[in-house]
């Protein structure tokens, strides 16, 4: 099963660009927008408190929180952990006895600080400083929206923790994560504004999701990405939109066809995910 999804989520970074060039850095916040004008269309355009507020949680939050969590090699700096000899010394505990309990801890905490100052202050400080920064944005903002939002904003956290230890923290995970992450939680937000039916949003939600995080493989797993979208609005009675849809879809497996890098793919499709995405916004 671990081979299966290492197979599918093929979308990491190659040394060439970051994972959002060519137009994905917004698709974020065109999901939230997108979501919030099919299903929540009146706090598009009559209440731009509300609409700011979820496109700061995702842009300001949730896109942070990913991109640090995600993209960090933890791997790294914890694998230098086992076996770690080095210690510190560290304050005795009060009444603290040789050989017991105690002792064991108080030489635990010294090695522990002892690896922080030779190896994980250097590489680890910063992004576990701009986790707590993103966490806290994203716990503020999510309670200005309301309780859902909170809810979702936990999801979101818990999902990415998922997603860092499915690839053992190795700063390179797969588009199938992101696509849930970054596309498919952003949608359900915005559509989750206006209180109403969670089906439907769920159910456009899980296909956005699909359909970005397949079609953004450098595999012909990118020609499944826009089915479950395409079937959707075919069932919903928007059965020219899914042609249109799937012509969007086109460009990306012509480019498919030809070598190329992961990066220059992802180069290549952006602005074709972002017109799928609007174009589904657009017709629902």
């Amino acid at each position: 099963m671990r081979l299966a999804m290492a197979h599918t989520d093929d979308l990491q970074t190659d040394g060439e660009s970051p994972p959002l060039e060519g137009g994905w850095i917004v698709l974020p916040l065109v999901a939230v927008v997108g979501g919030a004008w099919a299903y929540s269309r009146t706090y598009v355009t009559g209440s731009p408190t509300q609409m700011a507020l979820a496109a700061a949680l995702v842009v300001g939050g949730w896109q942070v929180l990913w991109h640090v969590l995600a993209r960090t090699d933890w791997a790294t700096p914890l694998g230098q952990w086992k076996g770690w000899t080095a210690s510190l010394p560290v304050p005795a505990l009060p009444y603290q006895q040789p050989d017991a309990p105690g002792a064991a801890l108080r030489y635990r905490v010294g090695q522990a600080r002892a690896w922080w100052h030779g190896v994980g202050r250097a590489s680890l400080r910063t992004p576990l400083q701009r986790t707590a920064v993103a966490v806290l944005v994203s716990v503020l903002l999510g309670l200005a929206l309301g309780r859902l939002a909170l809810l979702l904003t936990l999801c979101f956290l818990a999902l990415t923790e998922l997603a860092v230890l499915w690839h053992e923290g190795d700063g390179e995970v797969g588009s199938v994560w992101a696509g849930i992450a970054l596309v498919g939680l952003p949608w359900f937000l915005g559509a989750t504004l206006a209180e109403g039916d969670l089906g439907l949003p769920v159910v456009t939600a899980a296909a956005i999701a699909l359909l970005t995080g397949l079609y953004a493989q450098r595999s012909w797993w990118a020609a499944v990405g826009p089915v479950p979208a395409a079937a959707l609005l075919i069932a919903l009675g928007h059965s020219m939109a899914a042609g249109w849809l799937l012509l969007l879809a086109l460009p990306g497996l012509i480019v498919l066809s030809s070598p190329v890098s992961r990066s220059g793919y992802r180069l290549a499709i952006g602005p074709w995910v972002i017109a799928m995405v609007v174009l589904m916004a657009w017709v629902l």
